[in-house]
């Protein structure tokens, strides 16, 4: 009986050309450092010894594509976990595009040690996509070191040729304040700890926005944080002056703050007002509808999906920043 032939992997194409592994990755996923001709001549001696890219070996088993993702064990401590729900969001964009999922949970020691994830070493894997802030510099490294198209989606950080997709908390959170100042309230606290995500940053500048245009003085002490960077686990103390209202960065943390100031003796809405973000609480507040501003999850996911797709295909992609609207939700918190 004939033996089966053998998969031509990248080190073969490598070892023919005397040139390294990594020159053979970069060409064959697009990435720069190898110059056109050295390419041309990678893909042509690719396709002399049979070799497929993962997409066409998805192709011919009938799968569009095979889509890794990642996510941080931090974020998935709560049950439901948010970024729970933009998995399986994606997981049903990828159906319906014809493409499978593999999911990868990374444990803090992973990013804190710089050691990669399983799925960018997997052979079978197209593309990736990582769901939540990692370690800095670690997002660096990972799409360095990726030989697929990665995304990275409900975050940003300043990397030249990368791919971010965001919800715009920014716009989102400057809305709801000015919401709130348009009911009146004036004296109006951010709860969030600014340096511990880029969202969290961007829902504080929303913030400062909405006040700057009133004129209304920004109180330091007023800047509350909520966790310790890179921890998902919701801590905060009430100030010492009490504000009129107060605008978290996230609906976790808002459902804290208002177990928070009851203890203490306080009413909401009637004594202080609070607003949230997300549209994602793992149970609803007694007594409470809370304002909020919805993430498009579904949106979100499906734009991750495509925009990973369209770099599997080598299709023409700009790298940069896309942006999710959401909608503000009126409850009766503020």
């Amino acid at each position: 009986m004939a033996e089966k032939a053998k998969a031509v992997k990248q080190t073969d194409i490598a070892r023919e050309l005397n040139i390294s592994v990594v020159s053979v990755s970069n060409a064959l996923s697009g990435k720069k450092g190898v110059s056109d001709e050295l390419r041309q001549r990678i893909f042509e001696v690719a396709e002399e010894m049979g070799y497929q890219l993962p997409a066409q070996q998805a192709q011919q088993s009938g799968i569009a594509a095979k889509i890794g993702v990642l996510i941080a064990r931090r974020y998935l401590r709560t049950t439901p976990s948010f970024y729970m729900a933009v998995y399986q969001e994606i997981v049903k964009a990828a159906t319906q595009k014809g493409c499978v999922t593999f999911l990868e949970i990374l444990d803090a020691e992973i990013e804190k040690e710089q050691k990669l994830p399983e799925l960018t070493a997997h052979e079978q894997i197209d593309g990736i996509l990582v769901l939540g802030e990692l370690r800095h510099p670690y997002t660096r490294i990972l799409k360095e070191a990726s030989r697929v198209p990665i995304i990275f989606v409900d975050y940003y950080e300043p990397i030249e040729d990368a791919d971010f997709i965001i919800s715009d908390g920014y716009t989102g959170v400057c809305r709801l304040t000015r919401k709130m100042l348009a009911s009146g309230y004036r004296r109006i606290a951010f709860v969030g700890t600014i340096d511990a995500t880029s969202s969290i940053r961007d829902r504080y500048f929303g913030y400062r926005k909405a006040l700057m245009e009133q004129e209304i003085e920004i109180k330091p002490q007023w800047v509350i944080p909520d966790r310790v960077p890179y921890d998902f686990d919701v801590s905060l103390k009430l100030p010492e002056e009490m504000p009129d209202a107060f605008v978290c960065n996230c609906d976790t943390t808002a459902a804290v703050l208002i177990e928070k100031l009851r203890r203490a003796g306080y009413r909401v809405p009637e004594d202080i007002g609070v607003s949230g973000f997300d549209n994602f609480l793992s149970e609803k507040i007694p007594g409470v509808e809370l304002s909020t501003c919805d993430v498009d999850i579904e949106a979100m996911a499906k734009i991750s999906v495509n925009t990973l797709l369209g770099k599997i295909g080598q299709t023409h992609v700009i790298p940069g920043v896309r942006i999710v609207s959401g909608k503000l939700i009126y409850g009766n918190s503020f």
